[in-house]
């Protein structure tokens, strides 16, 4: 294949935080083998706040924007894109890409309209043996052999970003620079979660162990009550050090957020990969079945320790308090 020259080529990702952010190294995979080409990435409209001024695409499209089935397929036909990528297999979005007429068209090789696709990739990720972002880039090797592994991440924001989320953290009576972890204890149902109670008896241990840190408590609106009930099991003597902000953080400010965070502790949801595109400290609690294990998706980054049941249970009870405070000790 030829790959110089300004070629039109779109990705297509339309489902949850998480998987957008580990398709990111294959857009980078993209940018590098077809540096002069233009590249416009398909996502659901609510990441575009993190990463709308990513560098590796030129483009971003809100899949709740492409209006109804045929007038995104007129969009799609006034593009004329010469290839396309779809990461997040969905017979609608197979079927307008071949009424669009895009010439190459990557897909599973696994799904009963795979016909639509003519070029197939031939794995099960349900299998679970190899990391999400390997599987994404497994497709770019479909047209050539000069794909490569990489986790490679550019996350920027600017000091009037930086600035403005000071201003509402001072509500909370709470500053970037300040010391502080972050813990996000719910997963939208991603995975198996370490219990919340788990959690309380965390964060109460972690007051006992270390002083003047802060604990800062992130979340969306669905988990306003867990959140709640774990600010409300602190002890009075702690409460000034527990910062709530469940509902209160846009995408990019959670990623400031945490980027000045001494750590991040998670179940394995998409915030998770946040912190592990910043290459931060990082506890995350994983299941050991398969397809949510850590093989598949566990954060790209170096300082990651991840945290499962023992004797391949599923009870993620079988994570001990202890241990992640063991854990905790060796960041702090």
């Amino acid at each position: 294949m030829d790959f110089s020259g300004k070629k039109k080529l779109l990705v297509s990702r339309t489902d949850k935080l998480g998987d957008v952010i580990l398709t990111l190294p294959l857009i980078s995979e993209v940018r590098r083998i077809f540096p002069e080409s233009e590249i416009t990435f398909l996502t659901k409209k609510y990441v575009h706040n993190l990463i709308n001024s990513y560098f590796a695409f030129d483009k971003l499209i809100g899949l709740e924007n492409s209006g109804g089935f045929f007038s995104f397929l007129k969009f799609l036909r006034n593009e004329k894109y010469d290839i396309v990528i779809n990461v997040y297999p969905r017979f609608k979005l197979a079927l307008l890409f071949f009424l669009a007429g895009i010439k190459i068209r990557i897909g599973t090789g696994y799904r009963w309209y795979s016909f639509l696709y003519n070029k197939k990739l031939c794995e099960h990720r349900k299998d679970a043996v190899k990391h999400e972002s390997e599987y994404n880039i497994d497709l770019l090797k479909t047209i050539t052999d000069r794909a490569r592994y990489n986790n490679n991440f550019v996350f920027t924001y600017t000091d009037e970003e930086k600035l403005n989320l000071e201003s509402k953290l001072n509500k909370f009576s709470f500053s970037l620079s300040g010391k502080y972890i972050v813990v996000h204890p719910g997963s939208k149902g991603s995975a198996k979660d370490w219990p919340v109670e788990n959690f309380k008896l965390y964060i109460n241990k972690f007051f006992e162990e270390f002083k003047n840190i802060k604990v800062v408590l992130t979340g969306i609106q669905e988990e306003t009550e867990i959140l709640t009930d774990i600010c409300n099991s602190v002890p009075e003597k702690y409460k000034n050090f527990i910062v709530n902000l469940c509902d209160k953080l846009n995408l990019k400010e959670l990623m400031i957020l945490t980027d000045n965070s001494k750590l991040f502790i998670s179940n394995s949801t998409g915030p998770i990969h946040i912190a592990g595109a910043l290459n931060k400290n990082i506890i995350g609690f994983y299941p050991n079945q398969k397809p949510m294990n850590e093989t598949r998706w566990r954060p790209l980054n170096d300082n990651a320790v991840v945290l499962k049941p023992e004797n391949l249970s599923g009870v993620m009870n079988e994570i001990k308090v202890e241990n992640v405070i063991s854990e905790t000790k060796k960041f702090m």
